[in-house]
């Protein structure tokens, strides 16, 4: 297979392959011509109505209406046909499958070439018992020449939707087509590992506002010491919710800011009593997705004379919940005209099909109910045909299966390799048998059901009573809410398949009904160019909600400063590349300087999204049907793992890349586009959140989020011809509907990261090997699990080989706590993280905070948690923060950053004093040594420099101790003294800066005035 799909790209195989198909063309028109019987009488059934008749009934006009001698002598000429258009069907396949966008369709052109051969076997079975039946007055061969005939038609049908597919997918330009057949040789990139090294890592989780709240509260709290805040980190991931405060900053600081007073913070930074002016931008735009325009503008002393431009454009603008609406219409009404188009073709074949038993159906004018339903109710005719395809297949299934039990008896090694025909045919009788069932059963029975009821004007009547059913159904739902939760998606994705397919059935019906001679195709024909127009002409993203989401959050967090009579402010770049005097439009990510590690300039940051996939193409870990996606200033990035744990594909592209490849009514890729799409918690794919037949609900009504990318896998490629790729059409939103989402398309879907694992952990740990690392966790999980964290732990080890040793117990509060107590003995932890590549066992110190309500908290946030008995882990849902819940969200980042600080600072002070693991072991198991009131002189004696003195935190010492100890259980006894003290060492080295080397905040680096 493998070699003529080779040959036939090669130029001489596809010159001889284009003079086969030319040549067959010719024959098959010919000899179909010769093949088609000529009617002697007025009513003509057509060859295709001759091999569908099914019954001697129906057979017997149509033998009366051409004459036996005419049908049998046509039969030998369609031998001829069959042999003609089979082929023809099978070059086909094989020449147009080579132009499909993904690894998999391309795939199917052998295995449907092979079925176009098949079908045409089925039409010798069927022009047989057509003999027998013509010739021989065989009344009992009709219904098998039907089931022949319906089997060949429907492959035809599957093989004929596949080269029209593929003869459209040739309108691609023949570079891109080329660089997407390489994946069809492509041996694999060769697998990657952590190579590289930095000091400071921090990973940011996601959790919507909530998490953006706590991520600024933490990075404000993190900038008070000159080794932990953004300044100083090598790297920053986030996820979601943390990517929109962490993009913030990202834009915020790299942005050249104007001449400001020494009083003003740094941009984000905390600013003593009164926030800074982001924070007061972000406050006043809490609202965000219900806004016309960022609040602040319409009184902004820095815009232009007269009226302001932003409020000005806002007034003219449709507002938001008419942008929604529109939306849904639009996309609502793509799908909805595609579907008429299908029940228009539908109810036209049913008219002529049951016309061809029911003289009544075939005289035309318009059906009735009572006169014509009865035509409808032919059992021996419609269920025959599924009786015997599913016979043949659940035969064949047999067959394979007792042949393969021989194999095994017979002590043969390898199974020969014809049992895969049996598996095949097998296989294939039943989805013919399924398809049939569909066509011929379960449409007919709907329409028929429908018709009375719509001729009797009883349709209101029935979807009260059916509605009165749902409801009736929704409160025994309710009642067993908790059991069924998890099947809940795929009951209602059931119940909306059902709502399609019953308006698929009314408009068939509709068709069915009408008066063939009153048909006209001007409907027909306008539907079918408005959705090329829509196919060709635009693009689904561009009324997604996904576009609207990300120029929202825009319009909250991505801000500058400007320098104005009444001071600093901060001010939200515009939606659009087409600013007006006075506003900025968002630069594009490749604009944005990444982080130098020589020099600390540039940003850190690295957004982390996912893409959702279908298929075996590439292994995943846990089953999580998604793949790593990131976006940083340099590249966006995709990774695959491999089988071994700690290695993987990498599949990267610049970010300039993806501005050459950018087509127009695309969005560019900026920082809050990739912000936008790391957010993208709602859409019809959702990764490791299986959400079953609901994401074609979702898809109907336009609760798209994410946003499809060119494939990092070819874009370096397809970017040095310089030249747009074409916009992802009608095609890619049915792939969003119906789930079909290959990694080896030219387009990616990309959502939440979240979806693959949102404490951007893994991928902190993927980037780099980091001496220390802070992950801030704004999990909403219940208060006695530690979800997010435990799954970042286990995929570490299978994507990036990296064993985090961390107790988990001591943030967990009581299962069933008495209320308002629901206490956890600590927010923060201390962790391990060990792994081991090519350079050797590498050890990181892990400090990890999470959402929890401990007694030691200050007295307004457990006062606020009072007022709000969500705190501090309220739903991801909730995107609609007010002033004092953001405030306590933020005030709970920086008290858990303070508690990292302070637990670091103490154990700093203690490792200190003790040279070797052995004394520091001793000191803890016989208490402390002294006071840590010297933290300050201790510390400073090291770096050089006054550090502020932070509460002591004892909890940290033992917790090392236990920390390794535990790692050193992996060891052989008589090796664990010495591991400990490498253990020691490095744990020791990453806290204390190495005599007479002065460790300093970065060029730029925050003040370290106190949080407010």
């Amino acid at each position: 297979m493998r070699n003529l799909v080779l040959w036939l790209r090669t130029p001489r195989g596809r010159a001889i392959g284009l003079v086969a198909a030319v040549v067959l063309s010719v024959l098959t028109v010919v000899t179909g011509l010769l093949a088609t019987p000529q009617t002697a009488g007025t009513e003509d059934p057509g060859v295709v109505g001759v091999e569908l008749a099914g019954t001697a009934a129906t057979g017997g006009w149509m033998v009366a209406a051409y004459g036996a001698d005419e049908i049998t002598g046509s039969l030998g000429w369609d031998l001829l046909f069959i042999l003609c258009w089979s082929a023809l069907l099978a070059l086909l396949a094989l020449w147009s499958g080579q132009g499909y966008r993904t690894v998999s369709t391309r795939r199917l052109a052998f295995p449907l070439a092979l079925s176009a051969l098949g079908a045409g076997l089925m039409d010798l079975v069927e022009d047989l018992c057509l003999w027998l039946a013509v010739e021989r007055g065989n009344d009992g061969a009709w219904p098998l020449a039907a089931a022949a005939a319906w089997g060949k038609f429907l492959v035809v049908g599957l093989v004929g939707l596949y080269v029209v597919g593929g003869l459209l997918s040739l309108l691609l330009r023949p570079d891109v087509r080329r660089v997407l057949r390489q994946a069809d040789e492509e041996a694999g990139m060769p697998p990657s590992r952590t190579m590289r090294e930095g000091r400071t890592g921090l990973a940011f989780s996601g959790g919507g506002v909530r998490a953006a709240s706590i991520t600024l509260g933490a990075l404000q709290a993190l900038e008070r010491d000159g080794a932990m805040g953004w300044e100083a980190a090598d790297d920053v991931t986030s996820v979601s919710g943390g990517s929109y405060m962490a993009g913030a900053w990202s834009l915020a600081r790299s942005e050249p800011a104007p001449e400001t007073p020494s009083s003003v913070p740094k941009p984000w930074a905390a600013g003593g009593i009164q926030p800074g002016p982001e924070e007061r931008h972000l406050r006043a735009n809490l609202g965000y997705l219900l806004s016309n325009s960022p609040r602040g503008s319409g009184d902004d002393s820095l815009a232009p004379s007269g009226e302001d431009s932003s409020t000005a454009r806002a007034q003219r603008l449709p507002a938001v919940v008419a942008t929604v609406v529109t939306g849904m219409l639009v996309n609502a009404l793509v799908f909805l005209g595609m579907l008429w188009v299908l029940a228009q073709l539908l109810g036209w074949f049913y008219r002529w099909y049951f016309g061809l038993s029911c003289a009544t159906w075939r005289a035309g004018g318009t059906l009735t109910f009572d006169a014509d339903h009865a035509c409808m109710a032919e059992p021996d005719r419609l269920t025959t045909p599924i009786v015997i395809w599913l016979g043949v297949g659940l035969g064949v299934v047999l067959a394979w299966v007792l042949a393969a039990k021989a194999s095994e008896v017979i002590g043969r090694a390898d199974p020969p390799a014809w049992l895969l025909a049996l598996k095949y045919l097998g296989y294939g009788g039943l989805a013919l048998a399924a398809a049939l069932a569909l066509v011929l059963g379960a449409l007919p029975w709907m329409i028929g059901a429908l018709w009375q009821p719509i001729s009797t004007n009883q349709v209101l009547t029935d979807l009260v009573a059916v509605a009165g059913a749902v409801g009736s159904a929704g409160a025994v739902l309710r009642l067993l809410r908790k059991p069924l939760a998890k099947v809940a998606p795929w009951l209602g994705g059931v119940l909306f398949a059902l709502v399609l397919l019953f308006l698929l059935c009314r408009w068939a019906l509709g068709a069915m009904a009408a008066d063939p001679d009153a048909r006209t195709l001007v409907p027909l024909a306008l539907a079918l160019v408005a959705l090329l127009i829509v196919h060709f002409g635009g693009a689904p993203e561009f009324w997604s909600l996904g576009a609207f989401y990300r120029g929202k959050l825009r319009s909250a967090f991505a801000t500058y400063r400007l320098t104005g009579p009444t001071g600093v402010r901060a001010r939200a770049y515009v939606n659009n590349d087409r600013p007006l005097e006075g506003e900025r439009i968002e630069p594009s990510l490749s604009q944005i300087p990444a982080r130098d590690p020589a020099t600390g300039s540039g940003t850190p940051l690295t957004i982390c999204a996912s893409a959702t996939i279908v298929g075996r193409q590439v292994r995943t870990h846990y089953g999580i049907p998604a793949l790593s996606v990131t976006f940083s200033p340099s590249h966006v990035r995709l990774f695959a793992p491999l089988e071994e744990n700690g290695l993987w594909q990498q599949y990267s592209c610049t970010t300039a890349d993806m501005d050459r490849l950018r087509p127009s009514l695309r969005p560019r890729l900026t920082t809050m586009m990739a912000v936008g799409v790391s957010g993208a918690a709602v859409s019809p794919a959702m990764g490791r959140f299986r959400i079953g037949p609901i994401s074609m609900l979702l898809a109907f009504f336009n609760v798209r989020l994410g946003a499809w990318i060119p494939n990092p896998r070819y874009a370096a490629e397809l970017a040095a011809a310089g030249r747009p790729l074409p916009r992802p059409g009608l095609g890619y939103l049915l792939k969003e509907f119906f789930g079909f989402l290959d990694p080896s398309d030219l387009y990616l879907y990309v959502t939440d990261g979240g979806h693959w694992e949102n404490t951007a952990l893994v991928e902190l740990l993927r980037t780099a090997y980091h001496r220390e690392i802070v992950c801030v966790d704004a999990d909403s999980g219940p208060g006695n699990l530690a979800r997010s964290i435990s799954k970042a732990i286990d995929l570490a080890q299978l994507e990036c080989a990296a064993t985090v040793a961390i107790n988990l117990d001591v943030l967990r509060a009581d299962r069933d706590p008495s209320p308002g107590r629901d206490y956890s003995p600590r927010s923060v932890n201390l962790g391990l993280v060990r792994r081991v590549d090519g350079n050797g066992e590498r050890v990181s110190v892990l400090w990890y905070s999470k959402p929890a309500l401990t007694q030691d908290m200050p007295p307004q946030l457990l006062a606020y948690r009072e007022v709000d008995p969500t705190f501090p882990r309220v739903s991801t849902v909730n995107q609609f923060f007010h002033v004092a819940q953001f405030a306590a969200y933020r005030d709970l980042g920086r008290f858990n950053a303070q508690k990292v600080l302070a637990a670091r600072a103490t154990l700093a002070a203690e490792v200190a004093r003790h040279e070797t693991y052995v004394g520091f072991r001793a000191a803890v198991e016989d208490g402390p040594e002294g006071p840590l009131a010297d933290l300050a002189e201790l510390v400073s004696t090291f770096t050089g420099q006054e550090t502020r003195q932070e509460p002591a935190e004892p909890w940290v010492v033992p917790e090392l101790v236990a920390l390794i100890e535990h790692l050193c259980l992996d060891r052989v006894p008589v090796e664990r003294a010495a591991y400990g003290e490498e253990l020691y060492a490095t744990v020791r080295e990453t806290l204390l800066p190495q005599p007479g080397r002065h460790v300093a905040p970065r060029s730029g680096a925050a003040p370290t005035s106190g949080a407010s």
